[in-house]
C-alpha cells in the first residue's frame, strides 16, 4: 500500500514560547554564529511588518496563538527526527478545517511568481497527515497599493473568506502603518522602497540572543530559571 503521509507523523501545533521549540532554533542558531550580531535589513524589517500585518489579521479573523508546525518525519537513515516549521498565522474555521496564511514584504514582480506558495504548500502537506483537517486553505498575504495578476488567476480574498481553497490577501500599506502604531513599532519612513531593505542593521536582540548563538555552550546556571529560553536550554544541553 503507497504511503500517503509523506513520512510525517505526529503532527500538531505548538506555541512560539514553546520550550522544545526553542531549543531547536538554538541548535540551529549555534549553526550561524553570526546570529545575535548585525542582520540583514531586510529580514529584520520583514519581521517587524509581520508582526503588523499578523495584528490587522487578528481584527478579522481569530488567529491561533499555537502557529509553530511540530512534526515528526523519517529522515535518509531510517531514523526520526522531530522538526518545527513556522507558520506566519493560522485561522482554525472549526475542527477539521484551516486556514493558513503566508506574508512576503516583496516587490510586484515576485508577487506575480507567487513567492510563499511553496511554503503553503509543504505545511499544507504535513497537516494533512495528522488525519485530523479535511480542509487546509491557503493564503498569501502582500502588502501593496495595487494588486497585480498572481501567478496568471489566482483570486483576491477577503481575510475571513472561507470557502476559495487559495487565494491572495491583499494588504494596504496604510492599514500596517496603524497597526505599527498600535503596536508601537517604529518602521523606517521609506519601508516600502528597496533601499530599506539593503545593509545590515543592529538586532535588538542581539544582548538576549548573546548566550544562545556563540559557538562556546553558555552556562545553563547564569540563565534566569523563570525565562523559557532556559528550560529550553537546559534540555538542549542534557542538564535536565
Amino acid at each position: 500500500m503507497r504511503d500517503l503521509s509523506g513520512g510525517y507523523s505526529n503532527v500538531h501545533l505548538v506555541l512560539p514560547d514553546d520550550a522544545e521549540y526553542i531549543a531547536f532554533m538554538r541548535r540551529i542558531q549555534d549553526r550561524r554564529p553570526s546570529r545575535g550580531g548585525p542582520r540583514a535589513a531586510g529580514e529584520m524589517l520583514g519581521g517587524l511588518v509581520e508582526r503588523c500585518v499578523r495584528h490587522w489579521l487578528s481584527g478579522h479573523v481569530p488567529l491561533l496563538e499555537e502557529r509553530i508546525l511540530c512534526y515528526e518525519q523519517r529522515q535518509r537513515d531510517g531514523l526520526r527526527a522531530i522538526l518545527y516549521r513556522e507558520l506566519d498565522s493560522v485561522w482554525q474555521i472549526d475542527d477539521e478545517s484551516l486556514c493558513l496564511f503566508e506574508m512576503k514584504l516583496t516587490f510586484p514582480e515576485n508577487m506575480e511568481r507567487g513567492v510563499g506558495i511553496r511554503q503553503l504548500n509543504i505545511a499544507r502537506d504535513v497537516l494533512f497527515a495528522a488525519n485530523r483537517y479535511q480542509y487546509i486553505l491557503q493564503r498569501l498575504v502582500y502588502i501593496s497599493e495595487e494588486p497585480v495578476i498572481v501567478l496568471e488567476d489566482l483570486p483576491a480574498l477577503a481575510p475571513e473568506d472561507e470557502y476559495a481553497e487559495l487565494g491572495v490577501v491583499w494588504v494596504p500599506p496604510a492599514e500596517v502603518e496603524k497597526a505599527a502604531a498600535a503596536l508601537e513599532i517604529t518602521l523606517p519612513e521609506n519601508w516600502l522602497e528597496p533601499e530599506s531593505r539593503e545593509g545590515f542593521v543592529e538586532d535588538p536582540e542581539r544582548e538576549e540572543w548573546k548566550q544562545y548563538a556563540g559557538t562556546a555552550e553558555p552556562d545553563p546556571e547564569t540563565v534566569d530559571p523563570a525565562n523559557p529560553l532556559a528550560a529550553a536550554l537546559r534540555r538542549a544541553l542534557g542538564s535536565e
